[in-house]
């Protein structure tokens, strides 16, 4: 009988633990392109020839170019596990579910999967790379 109480606590204490992340999740958040440390950038060029410093710049314009033309990227949470994306050049919904520090977010029309790292701070997410080339986006969370 008591070993029943201490599973009901430790699940009980496990779902508040997810509700309380849950909750930092809530809310208003803009994202953006991460710009690349000066680290990576000069790990980089030690290992690039001219035509690939040629490439990369071709690519840091078409990355400002594709920034400029989907404009500011805002996630809107709500508390019922939804999210709704709206950018210059659209909206897009769907689901959204959190494990840990880690939020997964599915689009309705099933085309879209992004998963996102929520900083300590509970104010920063940053999206989880499949590649390393892969651009990284960090979502600022707004005051309400």
């Amino acid at each position: 009988m008591q070993s029943r109480n201490v599973l009901a606590l430790i699940l009980a204490t496990a779902l508040v633990g997810c509700s309380s992340t849950r909750q930092q999740v809530v809310g208003t958040w803009k994202g953006e392109i991460a710009a690349k440390s000066a680290s990576d950038s000069q790990t980089a060029d030690k290992d690039k020839s001219f035509s690939d410093g040629i490439s990369k710049s071709i690519g840091e314009g078409l990355k400002s170019f594709v920034s400029a033309m989907i404009g500011p990227l805002t996630f809107e949470f709500n508390d019922k596990g939804r999210y709704k994306l709206t950018m210059r050049v659209g909206s897009q919904e769907g689901s959204y579910t959190v494990n840990g520090n880690e939020v997964k977010i599915d689009s309705d029309d099933g085309k879209s999967h992004s998963v996102f790292t929520l900083g300590d701070d509970g104010k920063t997410m940053t999206s989880k790379k499949d590649f390393k080339s892969d651009e990284t986006f960090v979502l600022k969370k707004q005051v309400e």
